[in-house]
């Protein structure tokens, strides 16, 4: 019954994706780990492979329709790039797996740092004025970068619900342009963290499930990209920020229970 429910879950993981360039991360990994029963190591593996092929297709996609803007922010790439390599490779492992000071796992520990960022970002996207890009503009998207690539390695995520509203308050792109740009993002950052698993640390993959996941969360991508011409912009961006703070809430209450129980 949950996997039957996790499968169709993974339609809408693409479907954000689609929509919003990003976000389907959000759900695949709480997916894989409360639905699927699958350990965080091999949780975020997971969902970084599903990410990085589900964005592939969009990305190409939006490459044949010429949508793609990218030359501005090559040095926020370069660094999100760097940095999930070192947190995958040497950030992730060293985590023990009970966080003495706060006596929980390492799962609780990251899915509660997991819904945090996810309430942040959800609530940047409320933010009406653009962010002024004369002050500290090159520090800012130095640091952002930097911590995209950190959560990526770390989470197994494509960062994309925090480069989508960086894109739009930062650079005054709108919902649609920022979109395509993040998942080209995405799908260079989960690449990498992919290629680093499969030469460092030798992870094999259930290429029967990806298949079945895959194929559904590409209905979801399809579907998306389809609609994200059809829609308001703005209703867009509300749908987007509403579906975050919601799922931070539901991840903190589910591991805090986790934790008292």
């Amino acid at each position: 019954m949950f996997e039957v429910l996790g499968y169709v879950l993974f339609f809408f993981a693409g479907l954000f994706f689609g929509l919003f360039g990003s976000g389907g991360s959000i759900i695949i990994l709480p997916i894989l780990i409360y639905l699927f029963d699958i350990p965080i190591y091999q949780a975020t593996t997971y969902s970084l492979l599903l990410v990085f092929l589900i964005t592939f297709f969009g990305t190409m996609k939006h490459l044949l329709s010429k949508n793609l803007h990218v030359e501005k922010i090559w040095v926020f790439i370069l660094l999100t790039l760097i940095c999930t390599g070192l947190s995958r490779t040497f950030l992730f492992p060293n985590i023990p797996s009970l966080i003495p000071i706060l006596n929980i796992s390492k799962e609780s520990f990251l899915m509660i740092l997991f819904s945090i960022i996810i309430l942040f970002s959800g609530l940047s996207m409320f933010q009406a004025d653009r962010i002024s890009i004369k002050d500290n503009f090159n520090i800012r998207l130095i640091l952002i970068g930097i911590i995209v690539g950190i959560l990526t390695g770390l989470l197994g995520i494509g960062g994309g619900f925090i480069i989508l509203p960086v894109l739009i308050l930062f650079l005054s792109m709108d919902v649609k342009k920022a979109a395509t740009t993040t998942l080209f993002i995405i799908m260079l950052n989960t690449l990498l963290a992919i290629l680093l698993e499969v030469t460092v640390f030798n992870f094999t993959f259930d290429l029967g499930f990806l298949f079945i996941v895959l194929f559904s969360s590409s209905i979801g991508l399809l579907t998306g990209v389809y609609f994200l011409n059809k829609i308001d912009v703005n209703l867009t961006k509300k749908l987007f920020s509403i579906s975050l703070l919601l799922l931070s809430l539901i991840i903190f209450l589910l591991e805090l229970y986790k934790i008292c129980t």
